[in-house]
């Protein structure tokens, strides 16, 4: 099989720029175009055919898990479309009502629900908008990967792909809003390129939280890199992270109407002790790689940071820019700590900052095939944070996706690949 696919690789990487080709193995086998596209993916057409894929992926959707956020959003579907257009005019006006402030999923629910109730459609749509910011998030990984390979980076680009897969999806809002941002995010703190806070703004109206989010971006913004401020308030966040409870209520109060009542409604001790339940029946191994994630980037990041100390010559702006914005990021993760499921959704935005520091840190060594010890270190959390997210995506992922000819999963039975490897 690797060879069949090295020899269509080769094949095709002779007129890779030949968009036909790639088209007509897509429709033949889209797998196998997948895997073909991946091996020449410095081309563009390779790049529009990961794309197509990844929205493939979407229509294909496996929705069959009662469990799962995505099963509730077809249903939300299902009732828009015995809704009449007026409606819509509602949910723009949501925007600053009791009910939702997140604008973005209930207007491409009712649109989509104009001319389809199908899941497969709806979730190709979300798929389209969060494969593109997650492709243009890798892109900009694969891209200073491309000029200066080695195994390290490599490992650390893999595991990039794997904090917030594209099977998140599920979830629709937390993880698109969490896409946009933080490649709007990157664009503003690497580059500080101001035109991108607007698409940082944007993903408010996909999930109401990221209001915070962008107030710890506008904050650094206006600040700079302020490290010795910066570093105190950081230590101090892991010791009294109950010191900013008031400040997070307060500003819930100023805000009122909707901010108010969604912060009530995660700050409620019904809702602690739902969640305190919730942790005490999640498996050991979910908690055990998100911690063990988390204290491996902590010691990457501080071991390059104290490298560049001793070779202040291999530091770049842009790494000083992001250390900073870490360091503002991570209080404000451990500070939304004391309101529950906050903290630890920004934990994983956090997690995508610090591995692109430590990937830039990695991509400056010229270790070629040789993997540092660190890496090394960190490949168990990575490894088992990694496997934990792909059986959770493997639930929504069909398993006729990987068989030949397109559309072929849509005329099958209903088989996720997790009822297949699990």
């Amino acid at each position: 099989m690797i060879n069949a696919i090295s020899f269509n690789a080769n094949t095709l990487s002779r007129g890779v720029n030949n968009y036909w080709q790639f088209l007509i193995l897509f429709i033949l086998w889209p797998f196998l175009a997948f895997c073909v596209a991946l091996y020449n993916y410095n081309s563009r057409v390779a790049k529009y055919i990961v794309y197509m894929f990844v929205i493939y992926y979407g229509l294909t959707f496996n929705n069959q898990n009662e469990f799962m956020d995505s099963y509730r959003y077809v249903l939300s579907l299902e009732a828009n479309s015995m809704r009449p257009f007026s409606e819509v005019f509602n949910i723009i006006g949501g925007l600053y009502s009791d009910t939702t402030i997140d604008i973005f999923e209930p207007l491409i629910s009712f649109l989509v629900s104009r001319f389809t109730t199908n899941a497969g459609v709806y979730f190709a749509v979300w798929t389209a908008i969060l494969g593109f910011f997650y492709l243009k998030s890798i892109n900009l990984l694969y891209d200073k990967y491309t000029k200066q390979p080695g195994l390290n980076s490599l490992v650390l680009l893999v595991f990039f792909m794997f904090i917030l897969p594209l099977t998140s999806v599920s979830g629709i809002r937390m993880p698109t809003a969490t896409w946009i941002f933080f490649y709007g995010a990157c664009q503003v703190v690497l580059n500080k390129d101001k035109r991108f806070i607007i698409l940082a703004l944007s993903a408010t109206l996909v999930h109401w939280s990221f209001v915070t989010a962008n107030v710890v971006l506008l904050a650094y913004v206006f600040a700079g890199n302020r490290d010795k401020i910066y570093l105190p308030i950081v230590i101090a966040s892991f010791f009294v992270p109950h010191f900013f409870a008031p400040v997070f209520e307060t500003i819930s109060m100023s805000l009122g109407g909707v901010i108010q009542s969604r912060y009530e409604g995660y700050s409620s001790e019904g809702y602690i002790m739902g969640m305190q339940d919730n942790a005490q029946t999640a498996s050991w191994f979910v908690f055990l790689s998100d911690d063990l994630v988390f204290y491996f980037l902590l010691i990457c990041i501080s071991l390059i940071r104290l490298g560049y100390q001793f070779q202040p010559g291999i530091q770049k702006r842009e790494d000083a820019n992001l250390f900073s914005f870490l360091l503002v990021f991570l209080s404000f993760v451990n500070f939304g700590k004391v309101i529950p499921t906050f903290g630890g959704r920004y934990q994983t935005v956090f997690y995508l900052f610090a591995t692109v520091y430590v990937f830039l840190g990695s991509v400056k060594r010229k270790t070629g095939a040789k993997i540092n010890w660190i890496i090394l270190f960190g490949l168990f959390p990575m490894l088992l944070y990694s496997l934990m997210h792909f059986r959770i995506g493997s639930e929504t992922i069909s398993a006729w996706l990987f068989t030949p000819l397109v559309g072929s999963p849509l005329i099958a039975s209903g088989l996720s690949l997790a009822e297949v490897l699990f």
